[in-house]
């Protein structure tokens, strides 16, 4: 039974209206009935027949108290029926003011959250790229031995960076500095096994723990290496 307040109120209002005018009615026609009061004696008729009835007619109480019913009638009918059509509007049973309200939600309309914060970092620092390996699972990265070594992750061949035992290199050529989950991407979907590097260059790397590992070349340092700062996220 869809029934807004507004035509609630247009019902009540009818009813009380109604309710109002047939007490009233009710009041008026019994004060009407009421007995004449007894006559006195002196108001007989000048012939001695018996005393004439006095006109019949209300009283100011009488009519009083038939418009304070007929208030209370319409008052007591609008309250009920407004209660009525309420609790029939809101579908629940209950009150349109006691309903809980909804959880905020941000503009777009949609609920507030927090995004995922980013992995912390383990390590950062400058370092040396040179043709000695570098493990980058160690804070700050160890120096390997190329020939007995199966722990460092990559070393500098030239100008060229090489994967050792890490799993992938790859460039950065992105306008910021990486997220971790920028650069593990970054390194799905474009990793390789060595990359040419300058004094410019950003390079994603994977360790062959799963470390994630960001380099950037600051400068050239001497003929043989470059001066560098790594940055170090966990693997997961």
């Amino acid at each position: 039974m869809a029934v807004g307040l507004d035509q609630a109120d247009k019902i009540a209002s009818v009813v009380g209206a109604s309710v109002a005018l047939i007490a009233l009615i009710v009041t008026l026609r019994s004060a009407r009935r009421q007995p004449p009061a007894h006559p006195s004696p002196h108001l007989g008729h000048p012939d001695g027949g018996p005393p004439r009835a006095r006109g019949r007619g209300t009283t100011p109480m009488a009519l009083i108290v038939g418009l304070a019913v007929a208030v209370f009638c319409a008052a007591s009918s609008w309250a009920v029926i407004h209660a009525a059509m309420r609790f029939v509007d809101d579908g629940d049973g209950g009150i349109s003011a006691g309903k809980p309200t909804s959880p905020s939600t941000s503009s777009s309309g949609t609920p507030s959250s927090a995004g995922p914060a980013d992995a912390p970092v383990l390590w950062k620092g400058e370092i040396r790229l040179d043709s000695t390996p570098r493990d980058f699972d160690q804070e700050p990265p160890a120096r390997g031995n190329t020939s007995t070594d199966l722990n460092s992750d990559g070393y500098l061949n030239g100008s060229v960076y090489n994967k050792f035992w890490g799993r992938a290199v790859v460039l950065w050529s992105g306008p910021a500095e990486p997220t971790r989950d920028g650069c593990a991407a970054r390194l799905q979907t474009h990793g390789v096994q060595q990359v040419s590097i300058d004094s410019r260059s950003r390079v994603c790397l994977e360790t062959n723990r799963g470390r994630i590992v960001f380099i950037t070349v600051l400068r050239r340092d001497g003929d043989d290496g470059y001066a560098a700062q790594a940055t170090l996220w966990s693997s997961s």
